[in-house]
């Protein structure tokens, strides 16, 4: 969840560029079954090495503004429009996961302000993992 002590993250106050998040992750076999359970994809075993590859959806998980953004508070009441995700590869047990959440584009719309957040998922390699983009209707 974000951060209520944190300053809020406002339309006004992101320029395209910034970067939200810059940090990594360490994914263990646990967050994978927990992930499976959560998901409902856990009832049969995993589709490589049962409990050592993740669903393809799971990295989507670390680039929800509200979990993710830690340094300010995200205002309730957004609109999540639209997104796409691309997976590049698998990810296993034991992998550190760099992340980096960054502004792509800003724009009103009927009235409306709209954000589009650029995620991208490296592993320690250097290796795109995942990438893609999600559209906000930001909270006024």
């Amino acid at each position: 969840m974000s951060n209520p002590e944190a300053p809020d993250l406002t339309y006004d106050g992101m320029t395209v560029g910034d970067v939200f998040v810059d940090t990594s992750v360490m994914v263990t076999a646990e967050s994978i079954a927990e992930f499976r359970r959560a998901i409902q994809a856990g009832v049969g075993p995993a589709a490589i090495g049962e409990g050592t590859c993740a669903p393809p959806t799971m990295a989507a998980m670390w680039t929800v503004p509200r979990v993710m953004f830690r340094e300010w508070n995200v205002p309730a009441g957004g609109i999540h429009a639209r997104q796409r995700w691309q997976c590049a590869k698998s990810i296993h047990a034991g992998s550190e996961l760099r992340i980096r959440i960054s502004l792509k584009e800003k724009f009103v719309r009927k009235e409306r302000p709209w954000v589009v957040l650029e995620s991208r998922l490296t592993d320690a390699g250097g290796e795109e993992v995942a990438s893609g983009e999600m559209t906000i209707v930001w909270p006024q």
